[in-house]
């Protein structure tokens, strides 16, 4: 078992399964499970593994490739049962290239309790090709795996951030976004201040009001109203969507993003602008995570524009590996018009690929 600590405070487990003899023993046998493993986190005594399972076809005939690789809980131990969030990823060793390819990022939340009934909480069907293989006939299988505790940190510090940005009573600055329709998020000064030299900057100060009474306080609070004489600065971001906006503050706040995966372009954009950046590390490594064939052009210009050299590294990688099926998109043409140095590094990366000497510049500008 290999811990993986990333920027954020979350731990993120890695599991590694070697297969010999793959293809002889995936034509012998009905399933395969791995040795399993041991995941101990903050009172969490868990086991796991992984599994190999077989489609059938109409006939009824099993199916070798793809293959089904599951993620299976086979027992735990907790002292009360509590909700937690699991976010896994598998992964299959290029032997070729010596580099991991990684399937999307799954995400359930499961109620953790004393059992010892095997759940299952995640499959994939992977198509295992002659680059996975070893000389050896070896295959690598990999499941990187992340439990995030609801419960347990309800009183962090993290949490007791975001609870006071829902319930702002000492707020001192009014945040206005949305565009015309000038929504208003009352947030305080010193936590913007602390975060971000740039949007201390563009706080401006507004007339005060004689101080409140604790009873007014709460008459404005019960009736969700925060007028003008509250506060003593303004902050406008006129330009940001409120929804945008709400996933900027969550970060500013408590270090955690919970749409990072509709919102990592926008909010990369805004870490950059903003100069926030362990909000840009968590959006570089979720657009990451989240390459497709569909997106990889996409993902590049991102990773260009913004000086992400890890986005950018693994961006190239995966055109590497898979050129010939990269899709043709108005994002190849814009980037060969735009930037016609980074779209003749990438077909340089391609052309370096053993599985794309057929493939030229004309494949990606078609």
């Amino acid at each position: 078992m290999e811990l993986l600590v990333p920027t954020v405070s979350d731990i993120i487990f890695k599991y590694t399964w070697s297969i010999a003899n793959y293809k002889k023993t995936i034509s012998k046998r009905s399933s395969i499970d791995s040795p399993s493993f041991e995941l101990n986190v903050n009172g969490i005594h868990s086991s796991w593994n992984l599994s190999i399972r077989f489609w059938k076809g109409p006939e009824g005939k099993r199916i070798t490739n793809p293959v089904v690789l599951c993620l299976n809980i086979l027992n735990c131990i907790v002292e009360e049962a509590e909700q937690a969030k699991i976010r896994f990823q598998f992964g299959v060793f290029n032997a070729n290239v010596k580099h991991w390819e990684y399937c999307h990022v799954s995400r359930t939340v499961l109620e953790l309790k004393s059992n010892s009934d095997i759940i299952s909480l995640g499959y994939k069907d992977l198509s295992i090709v002659d680059r996975h293989l070893k000389k050896n006939g070896e295959v690598d299988l990999m499941v990187k795996i992340q439990i995030i505790q609801c419960e347990s940190e309800k009183h962090s510090l993290s949490q007791d951030m975001d609870r006071l940005l829902k319930h702002p009573r000492t707020a001192d600055t009014k945040l206005i976004c949305g565009g015309l329709a000038g929504i208003e998020i009352p947030v305080h000064s010193s936590i913007i201040t602390a975060r971000s030299n740039v949007l201390a900057e563009m706080l401006s100060p507004i007339s005060v009001s004689p101080i409140k009474t604790e009873l007014e306080l709460e008459k404005d609070e019960e009736q969700k109203g925060y007028k003008e004489g509250q506060f003593l600065y303004s902050l406008e971001l006129l330009d940001i969507s409120k929804d945008t906006t709400d996933e900027l503050l969550r970060y500013i706040y408590s270090d955690h993003v919970d749409n990072l995966d509709n919102l990592a372009p926008q909010l990369l954009s805004l870490a950059e602008r903003f100069c926030l950046q362990g909000l840009k590390e968590l959006c570089e490594r979720n657009l990451i995570e989240t390459i497709t064939p569909y997106n990889i052009a996409n993902r590049l210009l991102v990773a260009d524009e913004f000086g992400c050299e890890i986005l950018k590294k693994a961006s190239l990688a995966y055109c590497e590996e898979n050129l010939t099926v990269l899709n043709k998109s108005l994002a190849w043409k814009m980037m060969e018009q735009m930037n016609p140095e980074l779209f003749n590094e990438v077909c340089e990366a391609g052309m370096g690929s053993s599985r794309s000497s057929n493939i030229d510049d004309s494949e990606l500008s078609n």
